[in-house]
Order: C-alpha cells, then structure tokens, then sequence
C-alpha cells in the first residue's frame, strides 16, 4: 500500500495535468455552443454506428440460420432429383400441368390445437382457395382463404385437413390426418391388415385429387399397430416438413383442375 502511494506522490504532476485537461475540455464543451453541437453530433453519430453495427451482427446470426434451412432444402431437392432420374415418376411426365407460385411464411403456429400458416401471396399471385402447398420437402397444407396480397393455408397441423395419400411402396391408398398430438406426426388411416406395412415406409400423395401432384412427400411411417379384430392399421407418419422452420412454400396450382372439374360435377 505504502508503495503505491509512493507511486502516486511521484506522478502528481502528471495527474494535475490530466485533471486540468478534463476540466478545460468540460468547460469548452458546456460553455461553448459550436463545440458543444459539434461534440453531440459526434456523440449521436457513435450511437447510431453502435446501433446499426448491433443490428448487422443480428442480421447476421439470423441470416446463417436462414442460409441453414436453405441448405437442408437444397438437400432435398437434390435426393428428390436423384429420385426422380432413378425412379421416374409419374408426376414429372404431368409437370406441365402444375404452375408453382413461390411465397414467403409471413406467420406460422405448429403448437396450437389448429394450426395454419400465413403467406405473403394471394390473388394478384394467382393464389385460389383449394389450392395445395408444399416446401422443398415435402407437404404443408391447403388454402384456406385469399386477400389480394396474401393467403392463409390450412396447415397440415390442423384436424381438418385430410391428405389423399399411398405407400409408395406398395400403392396403397390411404389419408393422412392430424391428431392434434405432436407437431411432428400425424396419423396415417384406411390401411387394410392384409397389406404388409413397414416402420420407415414412405407415405407420399396419390394424385387422387387436384390439390397435390403425385408422389409428393408426406413422411414415413415411424409406428405401426395391428391386432387381430383390427381391420386397419393403427399408424403414425413423422412429418417430411419441419413446422417450426417453415420460411418458404410453394403453391401448387393444377391448370387442368377446371377442365377435370366439368367432368366430374356433371
């Protein structure tokens, strides 16, 4: 201690010095008003640098986790085109059929008893009530409603909407329904007992309809139940698309719905 004090009595020249510095500074800036704008520009012009510097790292960690989900669905599309060479569906013999309107989610619940999801698409897009949509994996919901600028949709997390549905491996039939259980599965329905369902089987969109092309992805078959007086399978699907990072759709409009239609109402 009595070093330190030392130390101090030496340099209290020094400190004088600093203190008359502050002080003078002080008192050019408090009674002096050229000076005194100049050093609040200054001032303000610091904050809003510190500001917009904040708001860029932000941008930044939000814009990796938007490049993240992006990648994941490039990887997709990229397995569902190796797919597509191998396989051949018939979806991509009818893919002049379908136009594709991409949108952004502008709101999106997963966590609630009906789900549904906003988007920053509508009538001026070519967006219809009907209509089926998807992200780069795999299926999302249904539009519900229409303004000109925007669409809410029937999220597949919502007990209303049911999916015309097959095994793609066996061409089963059958319907996917939400349960109102968990985010990430529904429950797969109408599944006879004679037909020989596996856990991992993929469950995709028959076609049946004009909501969704074929051979869209619905998910896999992630549990599996049958007792003897059972004449369906009791079944759940792990969901292809992850609801809780849900930024980009694509609505799926079938350009000969109208002509299909004036068939089958007749």
């Amino acid at each position: 201690m009595q070093r330190l004090l030392d130390f101090l009595y030496q340099q209290r020249e020094i400190a004088v010095f600093i203190g008359l510095e502050i002080l003078s500074a002080w008192l050019l800036i408090n009674f002096n008003n050229r000076y005194n704008a100049s050093f609040l520009n200054s001032s303000n012009e610091a904050v809003a640098s510190i500001a917009q510097t904040s708001n860029n790292i932000g941008n930044y960690f939000n814009l990796e986790e938007v490049n993240a989900q992006l990648m994941l669905e490039n990887e997709a599309l990229q397995q569902e085109l190796r797919m597509l060479r191998t396989e051949r569906p018939s979806f991509l013999d009818t893919v002049a059929q379908y136009q594709v309107i991409g949108a952004r989610v502008i709101n999106n619940t997963f966590d609630r008893s009906m789900n549904f999801v906003t988007i920053s698409a509508g009538r001026n897009d070519s967006i219809d009530v009907g209509m089926g949509v998807i992200s780069a994996i795999g299926v999302v919901g249904q539009v519900k409603s229409v303004t000109k600028n925007f669409a809410t949709i029937y999220s597949l997390l919502h007990p209303k909407l049911l999916v015309s549905s097959k095994v793609k491996r066996t061409e089963t039939k059958c319907t996917v329904q939400w349960d109102q259980e968990a985010y990430d599965r529904a429950s797969l329905k109408y599944i006879p007992r004679h037909i020989k369902l596996r856990e991992g089987d993929s469950i995709v969109t028959s076609g049946f309809n004009s909501v969704f092309p074929e051979n869209v992805l619905v998910g896999t078959v992630d549990e599996l139940h049958l007792e003897e007086h059972m004449t369906f399978y009791e079944a759940k699907v792990k969901l292809a698309t992850d609801f809780t990072s849900l930024y980009q759709v694509f609505v799926i409009k079938d350009l000969l719905k109208p002509e299909k239609d004036s068939l089958e109402i007749q």
